[in-house]
């Protein structure tokens, strides 16, 4: 029979032989290449795995896991909102610097939510922002106009009205695209 002790130390030898020894560029390398939901689901390899979702510059919700959040009722009807709340307030990186929210077509009683989330990547050094919004229209909020930083900015269904004295962004790469 195992005791404690012993269980201990084999799952010491694991995490020092297994995922927990891996260095910090490839766990990052890893976690880049994972949809969020598998991301999180890191958490449970080891010790140094745990958290490290929490630090991670991109932030994707994707058209499936921003469905999959909205369809489940999991989290209750505000579920959707919810999740992403959670994810951001336990962000613990010193950037995002990428952000891809895809709004499904849910029930939302306004967009305070997804106005709030932008004002949190504005503090975030955001360079790579989209916004894939799949209902109305959405004025999107003044906060945006500070993001400086960034580099590439998609935005569907979004009313983009910066304020009068705004002088642009400074990065940003301007690629047109047409769509038939």
């Amino acid at each position: 029979m195992m005791d404690f002790t012993t269980r201990r130390q084999v799952s010491v030898e694991e995490e020092e032989n297994g995922m927990g020894k891996l260095p910090e560029h490839v766990m990052d390398s890893v976690l880049e290449r994972l949809p969020l939901q598998e991301i999180i689901r890191t958490s449970i390899l080891s010790k140094k795995w745990r958290y490290k979702w929490t630090t991670m510059k991109a932030v994707v919700f994707d058209e499936q896991i921003s469905n999959k959040l909205a369809e489940n009722g999991a989290f209750g009807r505000h579920g959707f909102t919810r999740v992403i709340n959670q994810v951001l307030l336990l962000h613990k990186g010193s950037s995002i610097s990428k952000f891809y929210l895809y709004i499904p077509n849910m029930f939302v009683d306004s967009f305070q939510e997804v106005d709030q989330w932008i004002l949190f990547l504005s503090t975030k050094g955001v360079e790579d922002l989209t916004i894939a919004n799949s209902i109305q229209l959405y004025q999107l909020p003044s906060c945006l106009f500070s993001c400086l930083e960034l580099r590439k900015l998609e935005l569907g269904k979004c009313i983009f009205k910066p304020p009068l004295q705004f002088e642009g962004f400074p990065y940003l790469e301007i690629q047109l695209t047409t769509s038939y």
